[in-house]
């Protein structure tokens, strides 16, 4: 990506877009080429890469502004000097590199050694995946979920779940927090941004959200149609009242494509600070039978009285 204007034209938006109308267009292609995928699933490793192109756009915009605006306030720093503000600029660049020349090489051989040190991390990683056994589920928590101890190892989420599921020997979880749509805080902001990009990357078999997320994505047909399973396994353990619907093809009817687990042993057993629990099958899912597995007991485990 070489500027702005190729950017905003691959987007297809006037560069004087607003920072909301860039973030709807990213959110309206993405279930585009969501929705295309479903259609071609022959063609989904091309439809991917043409819908990269387009994160790579919307990335680029955003780190542009970034920078945009870093040049801004240096604008308002140096302004108090008036026709001598260039001047100022540069004896204040001048000094701070000479300050941090050392500095720098200290740091460029700090990040070689953590370059050495990762790199050793990373395939020993490798090595300990590839001694674990192939993952049986993986689920992605979408809301305001968060661990008692505010912590971002979800191993204990995963334990319990087994816990549930001897037969199985390994879930991944990984947990998207979604802030509050009316907030106008500018790091909810930030938080709702990664949020797109997490979804945009990771494909889970399920989703599991709260109202607020459901609000936010539920309509962008990133979930499956659950009719048939209501209509067929899971048909004596559920109301209709149970369920959150929406279209899962642009213009198209709202389906059922969240099940209420709210009032089943899932909240109890998850050490998750959360009491929404909406369960999903997603569009990408690769382990469907075990998705209608974990639905299905959970239904079947309601809490007790």
């Amino acid at each position: 990506m070489d500027s702005m204007k190729e950017a905003y034209e691959r987007l297809n938006l006037p560069e004087n877009a607003s920072r909301e109308e860039l973030e709807e267009r990213y959110t309206l292609l993405m279930k585009q080429f969501r929705s295309e995928q479903r259609r071609n699933p022959d063609n989904a490793e091309e439809i991917e890469a043409r819908f990269s192109e387009i994160t790579k756009a919307y990335k680029f915009i955003l780190e542009e502004e970034r920078r945009r605006s870093v040049e801004e306030m240096a604008r308002q720093r140096y302004a108090k000097f008036k026709g001598f503000a260039g001047t100022a600029e540069k004896i204040d660049h001048f000094l701070r590199y000479y300050r941090f020349h050392l500095l720098g090489a200290i740091a460029v051989i700090g990040i070689l050694v953590y370059a050495i040190i990762s790199f050793i991390n990373h395939q020993e990683e490798k090595q300990r995946l590839a001694s674990l056994p192939p993952v049986d589920l993986s689920v992605m928590f979408l809301g305001t979920y968060m661990l008692g101890d505010a912590g971002t190892d979800y191993t204990p989420v995963e334990e319990a779940i087994l816990d549930q599921f001897p037969e199985w020997q390994r879930v991944e979880v990984t947990v998207t927090y979604v802030p509050p749509l009316d907030s106008s805080n500018p790091q909810d902001a930030a938080m709702l941004q990664k949020a797109l990009l997490m979804l945009s990357t990771e494909r889970p078999d399920m989703y599991i959200m709260d109202e607020n997320a459901f609000n936010w994505v539920g309509h962008q047909g990133m979930l499956q149609n659950l009719e048939p399973l209501l209509q067929g396994e899971l048909k004596d353990l559920t109301a209709s009242e149970q369920m959150l619907s929406a279209p899962i093809e642009e213009g198209g009817p709202e389906v059922p494509v969240l099940i209420d687990l709210m009032s089943s042993q899932l909240e109890e057993q998850l050490p998750l600070l959360r009491n929404e629990y909406y369960a999903g099958i997603s569009q990408g899912a690769e382990r469907i039978e075990q998705s209608v597995t974990f639905i299905k007991r959970y239904l079947e485990n309601p809490k007790q009285p």
